[in-house]
């Protein structure tokens, strides 16, 4: 019960400090891509920002299935319940780079440290840019980079696994990139869609990433992608019973 008293304080307080370590970190991705572009050190401000966010409003992140050590260019995809989804995930998961809403990057300063951090702009009504953008993406893939998408297009209110879009599915193939499913687990009670105080009411709680193996999408051709697309649905489905 004192636990939960002071979860109310706790958040009210981390939710004030969210923007200003939000701005901070996006300010100095923008000052080191100018000064000294290093992956390395964009990395780190990006799990500075992402586990300092989890830390703020109590959230644990238990990672299961997961190697470091896995070499090359592949897709992440995820169910996409929470803006915890991506603080979870960039923070534990390694090197990678989301895609995110295109209207995120007109926000003054973090959009810019966004673009400079190389996210992917994703104008989800306009499938010509969608495409040019995925296409840039080959390329970093080619280069060892490696990306997450969320095949449902959109945050789902509930953990439950919705219809699938194709274009990760598309870059993935066009790209020779392994995918590898990952399935968030508890990022939705945190924050559900259309909250705004997280963990409110709870001092703690974990998000789950449960890393499932890769998927070789290098015997895949793009007339052949609603096989690919169902496959990898098939495979995260188990875990979302309430879905259909």
């Amino acid at each position: 019960m004192f636990l939960k008293l002071l979860s109310y304080p706790r958040t009210l307080l981390a939710s004030i400090l969210l923007p200003i370590h939000t701005v901070f970190c996006s300010a100095l991705m923008v000052l080191v891509t100018f000064i000294y572009p290093n992956r390395w050190l964009e990395d780190q401000i990006v799990y500075f920002w992402t586990r300092g966010c989890c830390w703020m409003f109590g959230v644990k992140v238990v990672v299961k299935g997961f190697h470091k050590e896995a070499k090359g260019g592949y897709l992440f995809v995820f169910n996409h319940t929470s803006f915890f989804d991506i603080f979870a995930m960039s923070g534990y998961l390694g090197s990678f780079r989301f895609g995110a809403k295109i209207e995120l990057f007109k926000i003054p300063v973090f959009g810019w440290g966004m673009k400079r951090a190389g996210i992917l702009p994703i104008a989800r009504h306009r499938r010509e840019e969608v495409f040019k953008v995925y296409k840039e993406a080959e390329k970093r893939i080619a280069n060892g980079e490696r990306f997450a998408l969320a095949p449902e297009g959109t945050r789902q209110h509930t953990e439950t696994l919705g219809p699938f879009k194709s274009g990760p599915f598309i870059l993935a193939i066009n790209a020779k990139a392994p995918i590898v499913p990952v399935i968030v687990k508890g990022a939705a009670e945190i924050m559900p869609k259309g909250s705004f105080l997280p963990n409110w009411g709870v001092w703690t709680r974990t998000i789950t990433l449960e890393v499932l193996p890769p998927v070789d999408t290098s015997g895949y051709t793009i007339e052949q992608r609603p096989q690919l697309q169902e496959y990898v649905r098939k495979l995260m489905l188990p875990y979302f019973p309430d879905s259909k």
